[in-house]
Formats: C-alpha cells, structure tokens, sequence
C-alpha cells in the first residue's frame, strides 16, 4: 500500500495542476481547499487503521534479561568447603577456665568431650601436650617422644571416661598415626588402616579416638572413620597438627606469652566461646572470634595477645 504523506501530497499536486487544464482560480482555491481537508481525514484515518492492524497483530512476549549481579561469577565456582564457623553457635553462660594444671586441663578437655559428642559427630581437642615451648618445637627425638608420652597420657584418660559414659558402647577404638605414637598408647593402639577394618565388624557404636594426625592423608583417613563402611559412632582428635580446627573444638587452650613471661590464654569448653584469660585466670572482657582458613577455623588470638600484654606490661 501506498504510504498516506505520499498519497496525500500526489493529490494535492493533483489540484494544483488543475488551472493549466482550464479551470478558474476560485475553483481551483476551493477545490484545493477542499482537498486539504479530504487529506487530513485521509491521513488520520490511514493511521488509526494501521495502529488497528498492529495492535491485532500477536506479537511474542520479548525476553527479560536479568540485570548483572557483582556474584554473576562467584555461581560458576564449585561452593566452599564446610567449616566448623558454619555451626559455631556458643553458649555464653558455659566457661572451662584457665587450667591450673595438666591434670586440671585433662579433666576440662574430657568433660568437654563428652558434652560434645552429645550432639556433634566429630570433634577435636587442641592444647599444647607438654608446658615448654622450647622442647616441642627443637625436633629432638627425646622431645618427641615426651609429646608422644603426653598425648598418650591424655588419650588413655579420655578412653578410660569414655567406656564409662554413654556416649560409647564399651571400650573406644584407640589410634596412633604415627609408630611412636602407638609405642606410646600401648599394645591395644591400632593404625588408621587397621581401625577401619576394625569398625567394620562392629555394630557402628564405637567411639574412636585419632592421636596427632598430621599429613592430609591421615586427617581424611580419620575423618572418613565416621563415614560409611566404618560409621564410627563418634570421633575425637587429640592434638592434630597442620589441619588442626578442621573439627569443632570440644576442648582449646592456647597459652599467650610476652616478655619471656606466660600472659594468660585462650580456652574454649565446648559448647562455650573462646574466652581470654589473664594469668591469675581472670576473664579478660574481649571478644575471640573464629578465623575462616578454607575447611579450618581457628581463633584469632592476636586482639587477646595485644590486650593480655598490656595487662601484663602494667602490672609489671
């Protein structure tokens, strides 16, 4: 069809025309007049029929793009890891203290564990095995095998509250990860390979207690030990190294040092918060909250170390 400006303005050109062929001006002016108005009814009414016509027409719904998003990319990697912050959720009324001694801390750390596997399937204890710093960490043979002793000490208490209590049915699978380790528990301590093979034949109620595992490999071999074929009933780590705060503490002390000097510490009781202490053991009011390192949590002592040396320091 032709467009209406054009078939209005050929009309118009029309009548214009129309004085060479004859016909006088005020004819002309009144048929030109009356042909501007014919135009315009012509136009508009060619225009309401072609709003008409598109309207009619159906038309598919056009898309609706969603607006980017500043995590459009973050949904394209695989999710985070889970980490024992995810169900930190502490009873502030519950406080273990600063341990008074070893044996002190051993009673804490296994009332905490007990509490714990209450409700949690999996959980470790981390406290330093022996008082002085200097032995754990020169590497010697002899101070190894004091670690060794010490956690041993602890492992073989904590089994013994375990059989009695009623979160365990019977004696506790007991695991050593390395050889001097098993040297240390005694006779009944079994590798992470033969405790697997071990829970298979039990009716899945055994509680395992895992002794300083230190390589990936062994914390995943005992994480695995709660986990179908073995499906242990529970799971306590004592004294893991490197991926230590992979599981929820039942039981964390940290001694804080300055000026040669023991400050005080942090400590948790499960199901409790980590709490700072001086070292007359008086709670320090500070908030210790949990840092996120991949599937690790671990306490970030660093506000708790600043506040108990400057206690210390003007003390002094």
């Amino acid at each position: 069809p032709v467009p209406c400006p054009v078939l209005c303005e050929g009309v118009w050109f029309a009548a214009s025309q129309a004085g060479r062929f004859g016909a006088s001006r005020p004819s002309i002016r009144l048929g030109a007049e009356t042909l501007r108005g014919v135009m315009c009814i012509v136009g508009l009414t060619c225009l309401a029929v072609a709003e008409g016509w598109r309207s009619a027409v159906p038309r598919p719904p056009m898309p609706r793009v969603p607006p980017p998003t500043a995590n459009f990319f973050a949904r394209l990697l695989p999710p985070p890891p889970p980490n024992p912050a995810d169900v930190y959720q502490p009873v502030l009324s519950v406080s273990g203290g600063l341990p008074s001694s070893y044996q002190d801390l051993y009673d804490t750390a296994v009332r905490g564990v007990l509490q714990s596997l209450e409700t949690e399937k999996a959980v470790e204890v981390d406290f330093p095995p022996i008082a002085s710093i200097n032995a754990r960490s020169d590497g010697s043979a002899a101070s190894e095998q004091k670690v060794h002793e010490a956690n041993a000490r602890f492992a073989l208490q904590l089994c013994g509250r375990l059989a009695d209590s009623s979160v365990c049915d019977g004696e506790p699978v007991l695991v050593g990860c390395s050889s001097g380790a098993r040297a240390a528990l005694g006779g009944d301590a079994l590798s992470l390979r033969d405790a697997k093979q071990a829970l298979k034949i039990c009716a899945g109620d055994k509680v395992v207690v895992v002794v300083s595992p230190v390589l990936d490999e062994e914390w995943d071999a005992a994480t695995a030990l709660v986990e179908p074929p073995a499906s242990a009933a529970g799971l306590v780590v004592v004294n893991g190294q490197l991926s230590n705060g992979l599981l929820p503490h039942a039981y964390f002390y940290r001694p804080m040092s300055a000026f040669s000097a023991v400050t005080g510490g942090v400590a948790r009781l499960y199901p409790g918060p980590y709490e700072c202490f001086d070292a007359s053991g008086e709670r320090v009011e500070l908030e210790v909250p949990l840092a996120r390192q991949g599937a690790r949590a671990l306490p970030d002592t660093k506000g708790a170390q600043m506040a108990l040396q400057e206690r210390f320091g003007g003390a002094r």
